[in-house]
């Protein structure tokens, strides 16, 4: 642990180093495509139908509507079902959908996105390193982790307990960088290099529910997180969010929390009061964010919903160096992604598009397949809007001079774009209409900055996976629900502005050395109410005031209620008297 505490010193040296290193241009991507990303998903629909119909009128409903198939069945919410129906017929179906009587609702699958910006410090504000020493980083708690993906052969994270991803077409691997970088801030391995997480010992289950320029759906978002809680995980972290309500997404989240699971997400980062789902589920606790001097973040959402704040200022963590290659003819040629477009792998067939300076330039055939331009005569995001006018799906631009090359465009543009040298153009042109596969791959690992609530997420959910690790009560005894858990969080944060709580801090930055002394006293040896590792007359002050009031301030756990059964009592008294009579707290 010294190790650890010395490479926690180093961290402003090393994040130095790294940023001076050139780190890639996608750690500092502005979104790209953001302003034509779709609203809703063009065939996907989120329906719940009555849970006592047998599978048979169920399929016969869904059938009569026009759903062409089951997705998912969402275990979480009785009834609930990811469809699929014909691209174009999402509003027809759910009308159709609505009139059965067998249906209680149906919805469109809207959009989802990551809340993480460019450039943003967190591990100590929060007061984890004071808690490792004295109770433990963790101890194998499961955590679900909702991302991007991560790294999965990053040295600074530890290998996922199981993996999934459920954006359709993508493997679990981040091309991005936001899952692995709150990977990191989670469960960073305490392995002497690049950082720490806030609870190294954790596990994660990851599900890839963003692809990987950081956008999905709802439906993603739900049936990951049914997946993740079906195995185990015990906190969610969900570091993304979007518009506008949807009852299908509250009710998993419900149902997440009433099964023991604690859900985090981040606040969003329209800097108004505006809603950002699952955040503004009573349900989910939202996290704001604040910078290096507890200031609260202009970009941070804020509101009523907000439960906490925590650290999203140049915020560092592990991520990913993403390479990209074009295969044709059975060979690999390197390629760069121009910034501007997204961040998609496509197979198609590239057909040449000369310049791709008018409509004539491209071929009826360059229809839902690549274009190849040559660079050249107008500028890079000219001929990419040509390209998408022209229907196609995918573009690749040759140099016109030898060489490869970098140029970033406007506008952004929802289709992949990549650069290739002026030799492998000449070589592609000789073989126009051939099948191409872009496609990205793991170039190497690093560390970077990032700010926004995406950051501040994990910061609590961190938190809390630790506090659930380090802190089980004794066999026989129930587990910490997640509503107590919650509700310590919140009470012993460190208050900034109005109290007892406000619309920017909520109850104020997460405290996870107060939040563990307030467990200690209750769990690791009851009784100690003050911490101070005796149980004596100061304690019995403090259980006296909780026994007069017997009902428990804050569910199991909480108060003197040391058995988990919501009040203080005398069977808590029993307990405090054992603890009372050793004096000291067992070791």
């Amino acid at each position: 642990m010294l190790s650890t505490l010395r490479s926690l010193a180093a961290l402003g040296a090393i994040a130095a180093l790294a940023h001076a290193a050139a780190l890639p241009a996608y750690l500092t991507h502005d979104r790209a495509g953001q302003a034509d990303r779709p609203s809703r998903h063009p065939s996907r629909i989120l329906v719940r139908t009555k849970p006592a119909l047998n599978r048979a009128a169920t399929d016969a409903a869904l059938s009569r509507a026009g759903v062409k198939g089951t997705l998912h069945d969402i275990d979480l919410v009785p009834g609930l079902k990811i469809v699929e129906t014909a691209e174009g017929r999402v509003d027809e179906v759910i009308a159709s959908l609505k009139r059965d009587p067998a249906v209680l609702y149906a919805e469109p699958d809207y959009a989802i996105e990551s809340c993480a910006q460019e450039i943003p410090f967190g591990i100590t504000e929060v007061r984890a390193p004071e808690i490792w020493p004295r109770w433990g980083t963790g101890n194998s708690v499961i955590i679900g982790h909702l991302d991007t993906g991560v790294d999965l052969t990053h040295p600074d994270l530890p290998a996922p307990l199981m993996s999934q991803s459920f954006v359709p077409g993508l493997v679990v691997d981040d091309y991005d960088f936001h899952g692995t970088h709150t990977a990191g801030i989670l469960a960073g391995l305490d392995n002497d290099i690049g950082v720490i997480g806030l609870a190294p010992s954790a596990r994660l289950l990851v599900a890839k529910v963003l692809n990987n320029w950081e956008f999905g759906f709802n439906s993603y978002a739900i049936a990951g997180m049914n997946w993740a809680i079906a195995n185990g995980a015990r906190v969610l972290n969900m570091s993304l969010g979007g518009n506008p309500f949807e009852q299908s997404y509250q009710d998993a989240c419900d149902a997440a929390l009433a099964s023991g699971v604690l859900l985090v997400a981040s606040a969003g980062n329209t800097g108004s009061s505006a809603p950002f789902y699952p955040g503004s589920f009573p349900s989910v606790m939202a996290i704001s964010a604040v910078d290096q001097d507890d200031v609260f973040m202009s970009l941070s959402s804020f509101g009523p919903q907000i439960s906490l704040a925590a650290p999203g200022d140049a915020v560092y963590s592990a991520i990913p160096l993403v390479g990209w290659k074009i295969a044709w003819n059975g060979v690999d040629h390197d390629a760069n992604q121009l910034r501007g477009g997204t961040v998609d792998p496509f197979t198609g067939n590239a057909f040449y598009c000369g310049n791709g300076d008018s409509p004539a330039a491209f071929p009826p055939a360059v229809v839902g397949q690549v274009a190849h331009i040559r660079r050249g005569v107008i500028s890079i995001g000219q001929q990419i809007q040509n390209a998408v006018n022209a229907g196609a799906k995918a573009v690749i631009i040759s140099n016109n001079v030898p060489g490869g090359f970098l140029e970033p465009f406007q506008p952004h543009l929802r289709l992949p774009v990549a650069s290739i040298s002026q030799a492998d153009g000449d070589d592609l042109l000789a073989s126009d209409g051939a099948v191409v596969q872009i496609s990205q791959f793991n170039n190497g690992h690093s560390y970077g900055y990032v700010w926004g609530t995406s950051v501040s997420c994990p910061h609590v959910a961190g938190i809390a996976a630790l506090l659930l690790g380090n802190f089980e009560p004794a066999p026989g005894l129930p587990p910490i629900p997640p509503l107590s858990l919650r509700w310590i969080l919140e009470q012993t944060a460190r208050q900034v502005g109005p109290g007892p709580r406000n619309d920017q801090y909520g109850y104020g930055i997460v405290d996870g050395y107060k939040a563990a002394s307030y467990l200690h006293g209750r769990i690791h040896c009851p009784g100690d109410l003050n911490t101070d590792d005796f149980v004596d007359d100061t304690d019995f002050v403090q259980f006296a005031s909780f026994y007069n009031d017997l009902v428990t301030p804050g569910g199991p756990y909480t108060g003197a209620d040391f058995n988990g059964d919501s009040v203080t009592d005398d069977a808590d008294f029993v307990i405090f008297a054992q603890s009372y009579d050793q004096l000291l707290c067992p070791a």
